[in-house]
């Protein structure tokens, strides 16, 4: 609501409307096959009808800004600068502020990864930042598909915590000398595809003829490997299948050696005891029944790959990093993984 006006529902959809005519235009891709620009105009505009339904007539709260940029350091070095868009703050008759973030997302996360949310206690630390004398704050996200809020706050402790991971994460990342890709879907809109060693080969042979193209050292390399894979996975298969006929042989005629022309096969039946693994519902009860009787460390082994995530994470406090470190080392690997390219690679 601005200068008092608020405008009616069927202005706002008119407004969509054209706004939607004026921006559309082939070039916009849409990932999902099976849906059409309508789809995703028509999900807008229910979007639209179910937010003014559920809010006019906007008088609950003052808007102080929409689209409000802000700038603050996390420490008094000045050393860690942030930069973060508001989509809107408001303020409620009882001097509540509140930040709205608007989702349009087709996935509704729950309560804890509203209060867990990086983003949103980034958006509060500015905010009190630029004015201490704000008392409370609410965060909020609005999820527009689904006429949904979560609604967060922060604690004075909370924020100390994420401060200072944070700042530590911003040293990690400036210290570090490598710096790996990371695929998503947003690679399609880089300017940078030569740099990245995730995209450099696409960028490289895109614009070569068919001829040159088939016969590029790394086309032809993946596309023997790929066929060598699939062969594998065939006589895989076929070895799979004549193991399990083995098996049911050795069963039905009650043997555990089978001889061939030039070969023996042995069959060994065993039962082993096993217990629930990690993600089986059973395993936290099996976990308790250990730790109540006290015997946890006789069975307990540190998890290295949790481990690993805490310290790139930069989740503890420098300290304690350096000195777990001390009992790392780097070790170099090699992986090849295949997979099909998708439709807007061809």
């Amino acid at each position: 609501m601005k200068l008092t006006k608020v405008d009616s529902l069927p202005a706002l959809l008119s407004y969509y409307s054209d706004i939607w005519k004026k921006n559309w235009h082939d070039s916009i891709v849409i990932t999902k096959k099976d849906l059409a620009p309508e789809h995703y105009q028509a999900l807008g505009k229910k979007m639209i009808e179910t937010y003014y339904q559920r809010y006019a007539p906007f008088d609950s709260d003052i808007t102080i800004h929409t689209e409000m940029r802000l700038d603050f350091v996390l420490d008094d070095e000045n050393k860690h600068k942030m930069i973060g868009y508001i989509d809107r703050l408001s303020r409620t008759r009882d001097g509540v502020y509140w930040i709205h973030d608007y989702k349009t997302s087709a996935h509704l996360p729950g309560q804890e990864d509203a209060d867990n949310d990086r983003q949103l206690g980034l958006y509060h630390t500015g905010i009190q930042k630029r004015w201490p004398d704000i008392k409370e704050i609410k965060l909020v996200w609005h999820y527009l598909a689904f006429d949904r809020e979560l609604v967060s706050s922060r604690s004075e402790e909370t924020i100390a915590r994420l401060i200072a991971e944070t700042a530590n994460l911003i040293n990690n990342i400036e210290s570090d000398e490598e710096f790996p890709s990371r695929e998503s879907n947003l690679c399609e809109w880089c300017e940078y595809p030569d740099l990245c060693s995730m995209r450099k080969h696409f960028y490289t042979v895109e614009a070569l003829p068919v001829n040159e193209y088939l016969s590029e050292p790394g086309v032809v390399l993946v596309n023997k490997y790929a066929e060598l894979r699939q062969k594998a996975k065939e006589v895989d298969d076929e070895i799979e299948k004549v193991r399990e006929a083995i098996i049911d042989y050795a069963q039905k005629e009650e043997m555990t050696q089978i001889k061939g022309s030039g070969h023996k096969v042995r069959v060994k039946f065993d039962k082993k005891l096993k217990f629930p693994g990690k993600s089986e519902t059973e395993r936290k009860e099996l976990d308790d029944a250990i730790i109540e009787a006290g015997r946890w460390m006789e069975v307990s082994q540190l998890d290295t790959t949790a481990l690993i995530g805490v310290i790139e994470g930069g989740l503890w406090d420098k300290e304690l990093i350096d000195e777990v470190l001390k009992f790392g080392r780097i070790e170099e690997s090699s992986s090849v993984y295949l997979s099909k390219l998708k439709d807007e690679e061809i």
